[in-house]
């Protein structure tokens, strides 16, 4: 058959609780010396993102694929001019495979930027530090470039239906006052420590069998006030926020730190890649 016949795939569509609303924006603007447009297509500048961070992507009009077998469905969220210059942007980046995640789950990205572009590229440029490696590492049989735990039926302190695996993505730390790397007594911060210091807040999604993408964050505050953010596929997950404030409460005093993390958790033996 012609390949100008052939129709295109048709777009994933968003799953229930995603807010997005489609890939294209345009927004006008206006401050005291000028009015003025701005507009983007959220395909488009995944798909350059993820260009620049060396993914080959295969674009569509609403999705692109990716990896082996990826469809990413990006969608604006909001866009909000801030006071002195610049402007604010939430984004969804919905994720789907037709065996590890046939459903598909969602995240959000927040970014600011000097202008629309510049605050979208930087959120999907943090998305595809942070998050897509966990997608990407989640259907090896042994992650190469992440860390994992395996929780094992008969082993683990969790009451499982089926052997589990937490895929840990990089973190994104920052700290205003580093402790020095000889201080005693001091563990690191490592990859583990998100999940490993809030796990119990996670014991339903390790009992049950699905795939769940999970958002960890916390931050502590230079006045020692503590902040914290937990989604499970999109989701608010109130049992993580409390757990992960309540880690960020035993932190020591550096001043203002956050520490933000994307894992996923999977059943062993689904959809391994390489077994």
């Amino acid at each position: 058959m012609f390949s100008w016949l052939r129709r295109s795939p048709p777009p994933p569509k968003p799953v229930a609780g995603n807010p997005g609303m489609g890939p294209v924006v345009r927004v006008g603007f206006s401050n005291a010396q000028r009015t003025w447009s701005e507009e983007d297509h959220l395909v488009r500048s995944l798909a350059g993102a993820l260009k620049a961070a060396g993914h080959e992507s295969r674009e569509h009009r609403e999705w692109i694929e990716v990896g082996d077998g990826f469809t990413l469905l990006p969608q604006i969220v909001q866009v909000e001019p801030l006071d002195s210059s610049g402007v604010k942007t939430i984004t969804t980046i919905q994720v789907a495979h037709p065996e590890l995640v046939p459903g598909g789950v969602f995240e959000y990205q927040h970014s600011t930027g000097d202008d629309l572009r510049q605050s979208l590229a930087k959120g999907f440029k943090n998305w595809i530090e942070v998050d897509l490696p966990v997608f990407l590492e989640a259907r090896a049989a042994k992650p190469t470039s992440t860390m994992m735990l395996e929780f094992k039926m008969g082993e683990a302190k969790v009451e499982l239906t089926r052997s589990r695996r937490v895929v840990l993505g990089p973190t994104h730390h920052l700290v205003q006052k580093p402790l020095a790397t000889d201080t005693p007594d001091e563990h690191p911060f490592c990859l583990c420590c998100l999940f490993t210091n809030s796990v119990d807040a996670f014991r339903e999604p390790l009992s049950k069998g699905d795939f769940y993408g999970i958002r960890l964050f916390a931050m502590r505050n230079a006045d020692g006030t503590v902040e914290a953010d937990c989604r499970i596929n999109g989701a608010d997950w109130a049992p993580g926020i409390e757990a992960l404030a309540q880690y960020a409460r035993t932190w020591p005093d550096r001043g203002f730190e956050y520490r933000k993390q994307y894992v996923a958790i999977r059943s062993l033996g689904q959809d391994r890649r390489g077994r």
